[in-house]
């Protein structure tokens, strides 16, 4: 789990780096490479491409672990002021001690409840959309505002961040530039995030051929939509988020996971109910809509029914 930019910002107001430069991404550069949606389309159709972010696949495991803060927090509190109700003697410094106690556990819990508020009572996901048809780039950004930029004007790199355990992580990255064409002055990143650099530029080709070739050119990739789009998502879809990750693996570790998974579960389940469902102003809307007779619409609607 890496939640570079909703833990830790995006690093802007800077030159473009080395990194940036060795790792750019042209619009008009073809990548021999397998195209990889990587479960990340909420939509698609010949006009607009919409995406989820690149936290919505463990959603909720923040908001778990940050109610697990809040609990042995408010623990702490509770039992040490029953101590002291119950009379705990004030020698040899306990009472001291105590009160240091509480005051860390009611930090604890501070802490966990805003780590916890970084996905509780905020939006179901951060869309990303992909205006083909006028050739724009619309971000849902986390304040609820909207980024819009030209396409053909973004400078497109491999981003790089760490996970949970400090393993290296990949991603595609949107930079938009200062006037002078060196400095970054905001950051986006799309769904995917990866171990390895060649499925972020697997990726980044599955996006590029939609932009520049149409939908026709990456239909094969797109598997299965999420069914994000204008609702929040049910128990039975949390769950299957939950215990995706771990369904590859051997089956003993399914087992001993199945406890946790389901915790994440719930969170999860909580998070989405607890949030806003995230539109874009009408005007955007409106051109990500398919035309009539549209070959290439997809959406959960096209999805198997335990899906959907």
């Amino acid at each position: 789990m890496d939640y570079t930019g909703l833990m830790r910002k995006f690093p802007n107001d800077r030159p473009l780096g080395d990194f940036d430069r060795e790792h750019r991404l042209q619009q008009k550069k073809r990548l021999d490479v397998p195209l990889a949606a990587d479960s990340c389309v909420v939509r698609m159709n010949s006009n607009g491409l919409v995406l989820v972010d690149r936290w919505y696949a463990y959603r909720g495991m923040l908001a778990l672990m940050g109610l697990v803060g809040v609990a042995f927090g408010v623990g702490m509190i509770r039992e040490l002021a029953w101590a002291l109700v119950d009379g705990l003697p004030n020698e040899n410094g306990l009472w001291t001690a105590a009160f240091i106690s509480m005051a860390m556990g009611a930090a604890l819990a501070a802490a966990g409840a805003w780590v916890a508020g970084k996905e509780m009572f905020r939006w179901t996901y951060y869309p990303i959309a992909l205006d083909r048809k006028h050739k724009l780039v619309h971000v849902f950004r986390l304040d609820g505002t909207v980024l819009t930029a030209k396409w053909n004007k973004l400078y497109f790199t491999l981003g790089g961040g760490v996970d949970g355990f400090q393993h290296r992580t990949w991603d595609v990255r949107g930079l938009i530039l200062d006037a002078d064409g060196v400095t970054v002055r905001e950051t986006f990143a799309f769904s995917s995030v990866t171990y390895r650099a060649e499925d972020a530029y697997s990726h980044w080709e599955f996006l590029r051929r939609y932009m520049e070739d149409g939908p026709q050119a990456v239909q094969d990739a797109v598997l299965h939509c999420v069914p994000a789009d204008g609702k929040p998502e049910t128990f039975a879809l949390s769950r299957q988020r939950a215990f995706a990750e771990d369904a590859q693996g051997p089956g003993i570790l399914s087992l001993l996971m199945m406890p946790f998974n389901f915790l994440h579960a719930i969170m999860r389940w909580a998070v989405m109910h607890t949030s806003k469902v995230p539109t874009f102003p009408p005007e955007i809307e409106a051109t990500l809509q398919p035309e009539p007779e549209d070959e290439y619409v997809q959406d959960a609607s096209t999805n198997p029914a335990y899906s959907r």
